[in-house]
């Protein structure tokens, strides 16, 4: 892991998105790009991202949501930096996001790169920017 890469938290539906169409461009920022930043996460992303990539109901939605492009998309964390906050304190309007921001804050992150309006609205999160994908494309792509 570089020191002087930018760190960067990713919520689930990024991941999810990037599951669903590999090409997309949730799947270019989490393979293509993932050698231009840091990847953070946590015990508790990593399980909500496993939760959401095997869930029925997502696997009904999409049938070409399989076990192997799961696993592709798992690989994400293998060299991601993993932090444990110490505690996750009530912060976004929605109490499932809170692990977002939590970690980035243990973490020193920079970024979290959202889709979801509930921590979108809350930008930014002390020093942390919270961004959609597109706009931490172009941050990735001006380094």
């Amino acid at each position: 892991m570089s020191v002087n890469k930018i760190k960067a938290v990713i919520d689930t539906q990024i991941f999810l998105r990037a599951a669903i169409n590999l090409k997309s461009l949730p799947g270019k920022l989490i393979f293509s790009m993932r050698g231009s930043y840091n990847l953070v996460a946590s015990d508790a992303i990593k399980a909500e991202v496993q939760d959401v990539l095997y869930r029925p109901k997502i696997r009904d939605k999409f049938p070409h949501l399989t076990d192997e492009i799961a696993q592709i998309v798992l690989t994400a964390f293998e060299d991601a930096e993993i932090v444990e906050p110490a505690n996750v304190p009530a912060i976004s309007r929605d109490p499932k996001d809170d692990i977002f921001l939590a970690c980035a804050k243990a973490a020193s992150a920079n970024y979290i790169v959202s889709e979801d309006k509930d921590l979108l609205v809350l930008n930014p999160y002390e020093t942390i920017q919270i961004v959609n994908a597109i706009d931490f494309l172009r941050v990735l792509q001006s380094d």
